[in-house]
């Protein structure tokens, strides 16, 4: 039912529904939408944001706006459209970083020059302590100021150019993939074990699937006719924005982190024959066997024990998922299916990032070149 007067509603789902005025658009209110489980706490929220607007709309004039209030716009602006994860990145990026340095200059008033002297303050002494950071953190933090300055331009507002502003060179990190010899190991422990942390290792090694979500996984995504399984939730741990929040950070249950990462995926058949044997009711989680989930960090401890007490070399949870790709091209997959097998939005990056050919790959390839004077 609707809480007349306050745009509440509860929705069939069971959730409750708060809508707000977040601006005007050639005279039309455009909405903004909040979700909570209990009519109390959507209310709550829904005050917050309409003052949050409120204290926005009383900006001073574009001339005398400060880098912090335009940035307290921008991330109010696309909160409701970004995942949460994505939005506490952000929140962070600017609360910690952008704000302590930028946070107090009029935008009319800013110096290019000390703008284009931030990337090399950062990698100098940006971090905790005043040491450097990373050329990816750098990067992340000069997205963020173009994404805040393109912005303030679209609105009207005097901001300095960004095209100056160049990001530092980062060197590919690259994932390791696990051994023939390590993986096949893995394999015998997992079946000669028989246990929930080898099931999730398995699985992560045929399917490719992400460590969150092999996490979310629930046995109704199984589809035991079809022999698939489908992606469609991830479990991760995030900051929590809530100052009246006891904890620092919370744990989220949401969809994947974009539209292609929601995907059905074959199972191979001996892979459904092992699930047979530990599956539970659909409601329970692949890798606990209950009704409760457990978050990446804590099946991350478990694998990593799991390594080392059956003597297998040392190899990140991600290191699976890059593992299951190379294999994969190794066999003839053609690439456009092995990307949406991995849920990428583009071919490239399945190639580009995902595939390490091994040096019997290589050779094989080599042995095919042959000198035009034998038969």
């Amino acid at each position: 039912m609707a809480r007349k007067g306050e745009n509440i509603f509860k929705r069939k789902d069971g959730r409750w529904e708060a809508r707000f005025i977040h601006h005007y658009e050639n005279g039309k209110a455009r909405y903004r939408y909040i979700y909570a489980a209990t009519y109390a706490e959507v209310k709550a929220r829904k005050s917050k944001e309409e003052k949050k607007i409120t204290d926005i709309r009383a900006l001073p004039p574009k001339q005398l706006c400060t880098f912090k209030l335009l940035a307290e716009l921008w991330l109010s602006d696309i909160r409701v459209s970004i995942r949460e994860s994505t939005y506490t990145r952000y929140y962070r990026i600017v609360e910690k970083y952008l704000i302590p340095r930028l946070g107090e200059q009029l935008l009319a008033k800013m110096e290019q020059r000390d703008l284009n002297r931030l990337p090399e303050e950062l990698l100098n002494s940006g971090g905790v302590n005043g040491g450097g950071l990373s050329p990816k953190t750098t990067t992340d933090i000069l997205c963020v100021l173009k994404s805040i300055f393109k912005y303030g331009k679209n609105l009207g507002y005097p901001v300095p150019t960004t095209d100056m502003l160049r990001c530092p060179q980062q060197n590919a990190k690259l994932a390791g993939i696990v051994s023939e010899e390590s993986r096949i190991r893995l394999e015998h422990c997992v079946l000669e074990q028989g246990d929930l942390t080898g099931l999730g290792i398995l699985f992560a090694l045929f399917t490719g699937v992400r460590i969150g979500e092999l996490c979310g996984l629930r046995w109704e995504d199984i589809n035991f006719e079809e022999s698939t399984v489908c992606i469609s939730r991830t479990v991760g741990r995030i900051a929590d924005l809530d100052p009246d929040s006891p904890t620092r950070t919370k744990v989220v249950l949401s969809a994947p982190k974009t539209g292609s990462s929601v995907r059905v995926i074959p199972i191979p058949e001996f892979l459904m024959q092992l699930l047979l044997m530990y599956r539970h009711d659909d409601d329970c989680y692949l890798l606990t066997g209950d009704r409760t989930y457990t978050e990446p960090h804590q099946y991350y401890v478990r694998y990593r024990k799991y390594l080392k007490n059956n003597h297998i070399g040392e190899y990140s949870f991600h290191a699976l998922r890059h593992t299951f790709a190379t294999r994969c091209v190794e066999a003839g997959f053609d690439p456009k299916t092995l990307s949406e097998i991995l849920g990428h939005a583009n071919v490239t990056t399945t190639m580009s990032i995902y595939v390490h050919p091994t040096i019997q790959q290589k050779r094989v390839q080599m042995e095919r070149l042959t000198p035009g004077y034998l038969p």
